[in-house]
């Protein structure tokens, strides 16, 4: 005791290796075109690089391009696979299914699409978007024998009576 210092080539190897795993793409994440989810940036690969068609992702009835103000207006569908327009890459979970010629089960097509955040909903207060919710999450308490509250694992959830809102 104590031990000896470590070798210059131990020092090396630690040094590399932190570099490594430090680097911005061993944590950065940017999100799947086609489920939409968070993925680390080393397991993406971009949509242009991709050889099979992205037909299997094209579904009638599930987007819908925003309406302008006019209640008037008919709704119309945009063309296309159901992609998510601000990501331009493919997770490997994903790539693997639609090599198969198989939609993802989480791709947005399935009907997880919900689009992109109109102008009008951005930056709302939080009342504001007590308003607009359509349900309310409700949590409940339980006190324990020891006197304690602990939170209960069960979450009820009610529908706000939107037409009641003035």
């Amino acid at each position: 005791f104590p031990p000896k210092p470590p070798s210059e080539k131990l020092l090396c190897t630690i040094a590399r290796n932190f570099c490594r795993d430090m680097n911005p793409t061993a944590f950065e994440e940017a999100g799947c075109a086609v489920c939409g989810q968070l993925t680390i940036l080393e397991e993406l690969t971009p949509l242009r690089d991709l050889t099979f068609p992205l037909d299997i992702l094209e579904r009638d009835g599930v987007t819908q391009m925003e309406r302008g103000f006019n209640d008037h207006e008919e709704a119309q569908e945009i063309e296309g696979p159901v992609l998510d327009l601000a990501c331009d890459s493919v997770c490997v979970e994903c790539e693997e299914h639609l090599s198969k010629g198989v939609a993802p089960p989480l791709a947005l097509a399935n009907g997880f699409w919900i689009g992109p955040i109109p102008e009008v909903l951005q930056g709302l207060s939080f009342a504001e978007k007590l308003l607009v919710a359509r349900i309310r999450h409700n949590r409940c308490l339980v006190r324990v024998s020891s006197g304690r509250a602990k939170m209960t694992g069960k979450v009820i959830m009610f529908s706000n009576p939107i037409l009641k809102v003035y």
